[in-house]
């Protein structure tokens, strides 16, 4: 693709996730996907992606990562696949971008109660190292001092308290768990989100670079959490 048109491709994907998140709270936004974007672009050049074609995918894929969010569900009707066929009906990889997006999720690496049969076949795009990148991408930032931060901004955003010494986290989720526990009117704690989710992040990586970055961000939260368990007691 040349760069002009790769340029203006570009633009108009930006635009139309800004116009789909626009209504999303600040842990879901725009600035959430340009954050995605510039840490998948880095750790495609980490992992040695050269090929313009693949980086482009990349780049389009951390882009509409977060189109029809689940966890917005309420908010939105048509399906994924649905909303990005105008933006993307010209486009040669449509395919792999939409795959890559439908399998990056946290809840899609959980175990599940449904068949396998159900679930489908997803080791093919679960092997590319484009989806590899992109899935690091966004794990990346939902840990660390980012991760911190979005973290309380979504559960303020969905009116949950910070932390109940009475509610145990569940650590052991099935997605189907996962998925109820972010329905509308379900309570749930933002201190139980970093042992049922962020904290496990760390060992779901799939690329060396990505794991590198993680470690570290991992640290932050586990500093947080016990500088946070130390202040509720009063210490």
């Amino acid at each position: 693709m040349p760069t002009k048109e790769k340029n203006e491709f570009i633009t108009k994907i930006e635009r139309f996730v800004r116009d789909e998140l626009r209504n999303h709270d600040g842990s879901h936004d725009f600035w959430h996907i340009h954050r995605v974007r510039n840490n998948a672009l880095s750790l495609a050049k980490l992992e040695g992606i050269a090929s313009e074609e693949d980086l482009t995918i990349v780049e389009v894929a951390s882009l509409l990562h977060d189109v029809r969010d689940w966890k917005y569900a309420e908010e939105q009707r048509g399906s994924f696949e649905d909303v990005v066929e105008d933006v993307l009906k010209e486009y040669e990889h449509k395919k792999t971008v939409v795959d890559i997006v439908n399998n990056i999720g946290f809840k899609e690496e959980l175990s599940s109660t449904a068949s396998a049969s159900t679930q489908g076949d997803t080791s093919r795009i679960r092997g590319d190292i484009k989806f590899k990148i992109v899935s690091d991408a966004d794990r990346l930032d939902a840990i660390g001092a980012i991760g911190i931060g979005r973290t309380f901004c979504f559960g303020g955003a969905k009116k949950n308290p910070m932390h109940d010494p009475g509610v145990p986290p569940n650590v052991g989720l099935t997605r189907e768990e996962y998925q109820a526990a972010h329905n509308p009117g379900m309570i749930n704690t933002t201190i139980n989100h970093f042992h049922e989710k962020l904290l496990k992040l760390k060992d779901m990586m799939k690329t060396e670079s990505g794991t590198k970055m993680a470690l570290k961000r991992h640290e932050v939260m586990e500093r947080f959490l016990k500088d946070f368990h130390d202040e509720w007691e009063g210490l």
